[in-house]
């Protein structure tokens, strides 16, 4: 198997001044509330990744989303890290413009 993506992270010098708004687009909308409905009926939240750009101006583009798989303990959260990895490999080949921008 390929070495999974590494998650990246802006630059320090851009890292200093927070995104000065956020450009969401309805299909993340979309996917979040779906992935709220079709939770497991013991889970109280879902996760996942978000997807999409940081532009010039200093917004955040948020063009695409997926659910990452979780498990939960009183004191712990435990993600399907493979399924993330391959599921942002598979973003990659159709966008490979678009980062991970936030969970």
């Amino acid at each position: 198997m390929a070495t999974p993506p590494a998650l990246l992270f802006p630059s320090p010098s851009s890292a200093s001044s927070p995104p000065s708004s956020a450009q969401v687009e309805a299909v993340v909308l979309f996917n979040v509330c779906d992935s709220y409905v079709r939770r497991p009926d013991q889970a109280d939240r879902v996760i996942g990744t978000l997807l999409g750009s940081l532009l010039p101006d200093g917004t955040v583009h948020v063009r695409n989303s997926y659910v990452v798989p979780h498990s939960e303990s009183a004191d712990q959260v435990a993600i399907d890290i493979d399924y993330h990895h391959n599921m942002y490999a598979s973003h990659q080949k159709v966008n490979p413009k678009e980062v991970i921008v936030g969970w």
